[in-house]
């Protein structure tokens, strides 16, 4: 539940810090108060969209942060999935400044709006005044009847054949696409994969024939320093090699070995680098006798090596991706060639699904109507509760293409007097019908739902009198089992409030402010009895502020 809200200037509040308890609380005050600003304040948290036109006048910032505690396992749930850890108690807060930019946390952590939206989509359920106006789309009626059922069995089992059978129309309307352009596509195929497959192109041979362009290029300065380094190693006639004066050394430092230790491992040394300066010599004179370069071949060469470079501009960037595409073309030659033989089978497939579809289709339909039976009866009850005993629920369907939630077009239709047929809501409640059948269906809902706090906002327009009565006790009796707020006009639903904030405006200078305090013994009296005879309050007044707040105690 929410515990606690701190806003900071948004809007006409510069600060204020809210406590809630739990049970049914009324916010009441002067129109034009700030009671919208709790409600928006409350959206924030949740994750709403913000503008920095809340920010009050003459702020850098604003800022709302929210308390809950005992918060639901279905929430911590959410969170593990998003990698945020929230225990028994979480503190939410949004940041808007004045430069647009905004900034959110859970226990401190910063996360995107969008997973505090996640997080919290059932923490606090808000009833606007507009959500009044949502009944009269019919679309809506569909997502109330199904939010109202605990058993998901044929919802699940419809959607399992559906997403089986939009995958078969999917692939069905690939292949009809590709019939259309049949032709001219299996002559690009066959060109492209008989290009390829002429040039017999592999990566060992593109890098070999790069080995040998790069010899014959450089045939002339290879065979050059190969000589070079031979000569250097060999001799001549007129000057001995390294090869003949590492051996002279040698032979020179072996004579006089066995006088020091030291001179022997010299000896040893000249040794090993005499014996392998013959090997490496005897290896550049190999060399040079097998470096056999037919610099005739260069052109042919360069020829190859210009068609690995063509195909891989036009097919890919190295010879992996030539082949890649050469398989893949390969691959979509022989599913538009085949393409008629697969639609024909992807048919025969979708006709099969769509039977066992129309099957499940139904069961849900027969379904639905008998979920609807409950829910309408119990929608009735609340609504005989709230002084509308002769309102009779119907529900009609239509039936309409296969789509992700059923062939079921519907709508609530109603009978708001006796005597009288079943109409569209559109066509007959009136506002404070409206509000009564909205305040019905919540209340229902509530009992399904694992929404810790129910928040009202002006659910008495268009109602007064006995009927303003009764929505404040059913308002109470559903505090029974979550938190309750309600923003009111109405003296008869404020009366019946467990707790009761007053929110006031007043006017320091040329700033507005506005400050929420809590009532109770004889300031929330003289507040209900200013709604009910304006801001003369009289001693009359008074006394029935006092019955009034008797009366709901006694029910």
């Amino acid at each position: 539940m929410l515990k606690e809200l701190t806003i900071e200037n948004v809007a006409v509040i510069e600060k204020a810090n809210i406590s809630f308890n739990t049970g049914f609380t009324c916010l009441t005050g002067e129109t034009g108060a700030g009671k919208s600003i709790i409600i928006d304040s409350i959206n924030a948290i949740m994750g709403d969209r913000v503008s920095k036109d809340i920010i009050r006048t003459g702020a850098n910032k604003a800022s709302i942060v929210a308390v809950f505690e005992n918060v639901n396992k279905n929430i911590i749930s959410m969170a593990q999935e998003y990698d945020v850890d929230i225990e028994d108690e979480c503190i939410v807060s949004r940041v808007i400044s004045a430069e647009g930019k905004n900034s959110a946390r859970i226990n401190g952590i910063p996360v995107p709006v969008n997973v505090i939206k996640a997080i919290f989509s059932e923490a606090i359920n808000i009833h606007g005044q507009h959500d009044n106006q949502s009944l009269l789309d019919e679309t809506k009626h569909l997502a109330i009847l199904d939010s109202f059922s605990d058993d998901k069995t044929y919802f699940n089992e419809y959607s399992e054949v559906y997403s089986k059978y939009s995958s078969i129309l999917k692939k069905i309307k690939e292949l009809s696409e590709i019939e259309k352009t049949k032709q001219s596509d299996i002559e690009l195929l066959q060109f492209q994969i008989e290009e390829i497959e002429q040039a017999d192109l592999s990566e060992e041979e593109e890098n070999q024939l790069n080995e040998q362009k790069k010899l014959i290029k450089n045939a002339e300065h290879i065979l050059s320093c190969l000589n070079g380094s031979y000569q250097l190693l060999s001799g001549d006639d007129e000057l001995p090699g390294v090869c003949s004066g590492l051996q002279q050394a040698y032979s020179n430092i072996s004579q006089i070995s066995e006088f020091s230790e030291k001179i022997s491992d010299i000896s040893e040394i000249l040794a090993d680098i005499s014996d392998k300066s013959q090997d490496v010599m005897f290896e550049i004179r190999n060399a040079i006798d097998d470096f056999d370069v037919d610099i005739g071949q260069i052109d042919e060469i360069e020829e190859r090596l210009d068609t690995y470079y063509k195909l891989k501009r036009k097919y890919g960037g190295n010879i992996q991706d030539v082949l890649d595409y050469y398989e893949n073309s390969k691959n979509k030659l022989d599913n538009i060639e085949f393409a008629q033989e697969k639609l024909d089978e992807l048919n025969r497939q979708k006709n099969s699904v769509l039977k066992e579809l129309k099957i499940k289709a139904d069961k849900l339909t027969e379904f639905r109507k008998t979920q609807f039976n409950s829910l309408a009866c119990k929608i009735q009850n609340s609504l005989s509760f709230l002084n509308m005993p002769n309102v009779k629920l119907y529900l009609n369907i239509e039936e309409k293409e296969f789509a992700f939630d059923g062939k079921d077009k519907l709508e609530f239709y109603i009978v708001t007097n006796k005597g009288e047929n079943p109409k569209p809501l559109a066509k007959i409640a009136s506002g404070g019908e409206l509000s009564r059948i909205m305040l019905a269906i919540k209340s229902v809902l509530a009992e399904k739902q694992c929404t810790d706090t129910m928040i009202f906002d002006e659910v008495d327009a268009g109602v007064s009198g006995s009927a303003s009565l009764k929505i404040g006790q059913m308002l109470k009796q559903t505090a029974a089992e979550h938190q309750v707020f309600c923003v009111t006009h109405s003296p008869q639903i404020a009366a019946f409030a467990d707790n009761h904030l007053y929110i006031e405006k007043s006017i320091k200078g040329d700033s507005t402010f506005t400050q929420i305090r809590e009532l109770s013994g004889e300031e929330r009296v003289a507040e209900i009895a200013r709604i009910i005879s304006g801001e003369n309050i009289t001693e009359t007044s008074l006394e029935n502020a006092r019955e009034m707040m008797l009366n709901a105690k006694n029910c």
